[in-house]
């Protein structure tokens, strides 16, 4: 299990930093809350059967809290990802299609 992130999020007025870790099947999130009545929590998405998307919390239990905390998390991800850039050199000499 390797850390990919870590980052905060604001979860009711009080910040909770996150941990993702990737693994082989997914990814998932331990979220650890600065308000010591929340537990930390570990979510993750999973899917339906009708092949829908949601977030659930491991183990089960806590599915209101996870479904809460994943759209925050969702949100996180999609306004703050590093952008990424491929640079590549040309090492041929010879001119390509698009000189």
């Amino acid at each position: 299990m390797a850390v990919k992130q870590r980052f905060e999020i604001i979860y009711k007025d009080s910040a909770a930093s996150v941990v993702e870790y990737s693994l082989r099947s997914g990814r998932v999130f331990r979220v650890k809350f600065m308000d010591d009545a929340l537990k930390p929590l570990v979510v993750t998405v999973a899917r339906d059967a009708d092949d829908k998307k949601f977030w659930t919390s491991v183990p089960e239990g806590r599915q209101q809290l996870a479904a809460e905390i994943g759209k925050l998390i969702a949100t996180y991800i999609r306004n703050y990802q590093e952008i990424c850039v491929t640079i590549t050199v040309k090492k041929s000499p010879a001119p390509s299609l698009f000189d």
